[in-house]
């Protein structure tokens, strides 16, 4: 697809926003933050993309890399 189709109205790719996703490791030192960033149309759909499945009822989740954590922010990049 080119460049020019992708950046037109009509496009799903033209309503995708930027979210910074911040987050901690169980497996790192204490104090650790991880910070990302990812395109989607909304911050929950942000989220399913660093996540193997959603977080259970504690926060707690396990992201796709491997490695289990909790999600701090999620926040749109203006």
């Amino acid at each position: 697809m080119s460049l020019e189709r992708m950046l037109a109205k009509d496009s799903p790719w033209y309503s995708m926003i930027e979210y910074r996703i911040r987050y901690t490791r169980i497996d790192m030192p204490e104090g650790y933050v991880g910070d990302t960033s990812k395109w989607a149309h909304s911050s929950g759909e942000a989220v399913k993309l660093l996540l193997q499945k959603n977080p259970d009822k504690t926060g707690t989740c396990v992201f796709k890399r491997g490695g289990t954590g909790k999600i701090i922010s999620v926040e749109e990049v203006t």
